[in-house]
């Protein structure tokens, strides 16, 4: 799971995004960029990830990490709408 949300990244927002000490701002990642991800997260898994995940995550390798559960979880767990 892990490596198809860095596939997903890197598809998005490129290569430099993939390491996973990579901080999003310090290479340009803006509101645009992270709505561009989320989407494309969303078409992949189905599920809505908050934004916020993101946006604070000290770096790239750390908001893959708090994704996989959510995108690997059972949709009853996900807290659905």
């Amino acid at each position: 799971m892990q490596e198809r949300i860095w596939v997903i990244v890197g598809q998005v927002c490129g290569t430099g995004y993939t390491e996973p000490a990579a901080n999003f701002y310090e290479l340009g990642g803006d509101s645009l960029l992270a709505g561009e991800l989320m989407t494309a997260l969303r078409t992949e898994f189905g599920v809505e990830l908050p934004m916020n995940l993101l946006f604070e995550a000290p770096d790239m390798g750390t908001f893959v990490h708090d994704a996989v559960p959510l995108v690997d979880s059972p949709p009853a767990q996900r807290g659905g709408s």
